[in-house]
């Protein structure tokens, strides 16, 4: 079983260092039944001492768990599946995390998708009329337009160009 000062010491580690530490499997386990016998020594003996030092283990046990999920977080952003040092509880939520980070990159990824098909949506035409600025159906303002000039615009916007005789496709 592990000590206070050995706590103390994967606390330290874990706080100064990048990386995360290697733990055993069972870390979190071995911590749970540390924390219960300390709890009834404390209610036992009903000494300050032992109470104080259950409620510095629940602390340094909250800043180890809370740095190695930072950890763990960034293991999953840069896709490390190995979790090298983990205990099975962390390997469990680094492949969770693994999974909603792909799932909101597949997201995103069809949103750039669709804007770039949004941006092929466009058609290149000729201003064959000098047309004043106006404002378009999607409610952004277009030109003005000098006869001649080629343009790139939205579908809405070429089909009421050439309809008014204004422009040619290209």
């Amino acid at each position: 079983m592990l000590s206070y000062s050995d706590l103390r010491d994967i606390q330290k580690k874990e706080m100064s260092s990048s990386a995360i530490v290697k733990l055993p499997d069972d870390f979190y386990l071995v911590m749970s039944q540390l924390l219960l016998k300390k709890k009834e020594d404390a209610q036992f003996s009903k000494s300050l001492l032992s109470i104080k030092e259950h409620e510095n283990i629940k602390k340094i046990l909250i800043t180890i768990q809370t740095k190695r999920e930072e950890k763990i977080v960034f293991m999953a952003v840069r896709g490390e599946k190995e979790g090298l040092g983990l205990t099975s509880e962390e390997r469990e939520t680094l492949k969770e995390l693994l999974s909603i980070i792909k799932k909101s990159r597949e997201t995103l990824k069809n949103v750039w998708d669709n804007e770039e098909s949004v941006q092929t949506d466009s058609h290149r035409i000729k201003i064959i009329k000098d047309v004043s600025q106006y404002r378009g159906l999607d409610n952004s303002l277009y030109g003005p337009f000098k006869s001649g000039e080629e343009k790139h615009l939205p579908q809405s916007e070429v089909e009421w160009l050439l309809k008014a005789g204004l422009a040619e496709i290209l």
